[in-house]
């Protein structure tokens, strides 16, 4: 009977302070995870792109992966081949936004971004066709009207951006 009730105070002490840990870590997490988004909504209310972590940047990629699957309805292998697609351009696609971020810090005009431009654009539509390749007819013209919304979409933006 005596081991029966020490057992039994044991137990009403132990767990409400096992839950307590647990609580107070996943709201110590939360906090922190509130704070770095709290950055990204500061950066972007300034007109800056918000500077991410590499893992929240592999996040949002997989993020954005996931949802491009989900709206084409790709097969896991179409997923895939468009995956390898995309991660066989990053390093030209890097290597344009590092050379031209270069000559904006040097104080180049517009003319002599042009051609990095260009040719980042020309990567771009490039690797936009082979995407392509990988898709059904009905998926390709999912894909154009995404791709039209978007348009609409930048375009109000810009024109928004202009009259700031």
């Amino acid at each position: 009977m005596k081991n029966r009730s020490l057992i039994l105070l044991a137990a009403v002490l132990i767990i409400p302070t096992a839950s307590t840990v647990v609580r107070l870590s996943s709201a110590s997490a939360q906090r922190s995870s509130d704070r770095g988004q709290s950055e990204i909504v500061a950066q972007r209310s300034q007109g800056q792109r918000p500077q991410l972590s590499p893992e929240q940047r592999e996040a949002k990629r997989a993020e954005r992966e996931a949802k491009f699957k989900e709206t084409l309805a790709l097969s896991d292998e179409q997923a895939q081949n468009i995956k390898e697609i995309r991660e066989s351009y990053r390093p030209q696609m890097q290597s344009f936004r590092e050379e031209a971020r270069a000559l904006r810090e040097q104080g180049a005009d517009s003319t002599e971004l042009e051609s990095i431009l260009a040719q980042k654009k020309e990567l771009r539509t490039k690797m936009y066709e082979e995407i392509k390749a990988e898709l059904t007819p009905e998926q390709v013209q999912k894909l154009e009207e995404l791709k039209a919304q978007k348009g609409k979409r930048r375009g109000s933006k810009e024109a928004h951006n202009r009259a700031r």
